[in-house]
């Protein structure tokens, strides 16, 4: 073989090599995550290096390619027509007039009370879904928040679809750019879409109580580059889709794994049941952690000065290494508004580098009768924006410890 007809054969057998090699790599990179959050005007809980969610969630409306699915507890516009979560509505319903194709699914239960969107798209075209946890599987609400877009990227986090909620709440949420995790999310949309239109929903997963060992995770690039695993994860246990797994046990399963320190922030906590039963795991696991040594923090909204609740905040309370704080938001300039300056965020972070956040609060409906949905990260700095935000209201101007030995008067809420 002449020197040219060997070198040309080399050239050749590299290109047969580099480019599936190519094609490997770009396959692995990872997509990206930008943490997300609401601050309530005139409050000093704003973190600079996280933008407010209004804005982002404008742009994921108007880069939107060809579809939009938009999945929420109940969507509720200001009454008076102007305001932050309004110009997004009619982005939504002006992209769907020029052909995007949107998907509006929200919970039935709430209609009556928040019916003007549903009802807006419903006669503008738009397909728009009311989703009945009762007939579906039998109780719990759609209570999951959030969109997915061009199925390609997705926002998930506390924000409802609220007009508080993107101006007078304290707020947390992401938007994740990475196909994988977009599809399992979708798969989700599409069995609570079948439901709530009375169709036969995609092949369901068998419950698994015990927590999954998660073979190939996704790979997202933090903000400050390092990249961490990613899974994501929903409740409740029986109406899950073939490849998603439940996501109480692997919040346990974080929390019993943690060292040094567990951080939870919350609406609120109830391990007692509706019904009158008990749930006792996350408040078992939470004394588990701090048995073994670990440092236990919890912030709660006030809306927890419950008498149905205080009772289990304060057995937290009053544990060695375990810290809980109520925070209060200040009343608006304005006047006061129904359901709103509140800490509504849903995040757990375990020793700097495992976090879970989600949509679901601290009772037992939530991971086992109603539809939440919850991202999974693990890796060093993959708590860093949570815990930035856990710490800006923990030493905030907002912020009480609790005393059980004290009596609380709850806030007003409407």
């Amino acid at each position: 073989m002449t020197t040219d007809r060997r070198d040309r054969a080399m050239r050749t057998l590299l290109v047969l090599v580099l480019i599936p090699l190519a094609a490997s790599l770009a396959a692995a990179e990872p997509g990206t995550i930008t943490f997300v959050e609401t601050v309530p005007t005139e409050t000093e809980l704003d973190l600079p290096q996280l933008p407010e969610a209004a804005p982002v969630w404008r742009d994921l409306v108007a880069t939107a390619r060809h579809s939009l699915d938009i999945f929420a507890f109940y969507v509720s516009p200001a009454p008076d027509g102007d305001g932050r979560l309004t110009a997004i509505l009619d982005l939504v319903q002006a992209r769907a007039a020029d052909g995007l194709a949107v998907r509006l699914l929200s919970d039935r239960r709430f209609h009556a009370t928040y019916p003007r969107t549903h009802d807006r798209f419903s006669t503008a075209g738009i397909p728009a879904r009311l989703f009945d946890g009762t007939s579906a599987w039998g109780g719990g609400v759609q209570h999951a928040k959030g969109m997915i877009v061009d199925g390609e990227r997705f926002f998930l986090g506390s924000q409802n679809w609220d007009w508080r909620a993107l101006e007078h709440i304290h707020e947390l949420g992401v938007v994740v750019e990475h196909a994988g995790l977009a599809r399992d999310l979708a798969r989700i949309f599409a069995v609570d879409w079948a439901l709530a239109g009375g169709e036969d929903p995609p092949a369901l997963a068998p419950v698994t109580p015990h927590a999954p060992v998660v073979a190939s995770p996704a790979r997202l690039a933090l903000p400050d580059g390092r990249v961490c695993d990613a899974v994501l994860a929903a409740s409740p246990p029986r109406a899950l889709p073939v490849g998603v797994t439940w996501d109480w046990p692997l919040l346990r399963d974080q929390i019993d794994r943690a060292e040094r320190r567990v951080r939870l922030q919350m609406l609120s906590y109830n391990p007692g049941d509706r019904d009158g039963g008990y749930w006792h795991e996350l408040d078992a696991a939470l004394r588990r952690a701090a048995a073994r040594g670990c440092e236990v923090q919890i912030i709660l909204a006030d809306w927890a000065k419950r008498d149905y609740m205080l009772p289990h905040v304060k057995s937290l309370a009053v544990l060695p290494r375990v810290e809980v704080r109520f925070t209060s938001i200040p009343e608006w300039s304005g006047g006061f508004i129904p359901f709103a300056r509140v800490d509504h965020a849903k995040f757990v972070t375990c020793d700097g580098h495992a976090l879970w956040l989600g949509t679901a609060n601290g009772s037992r409906d939530y991971f086992h009768q109603s539809r939440n949905i919850s991202l999974f990260l693990r890796g060093d700095g993959s708590t860093a924006a949570a815990d930035a935000f856990f710490t800006i209201g923990w030493h905030g101007p907002y912020a009480e410890t609790v005393d059980p030995g004290r009596e609380y008067t709850p806030p007003r809420r409407q």
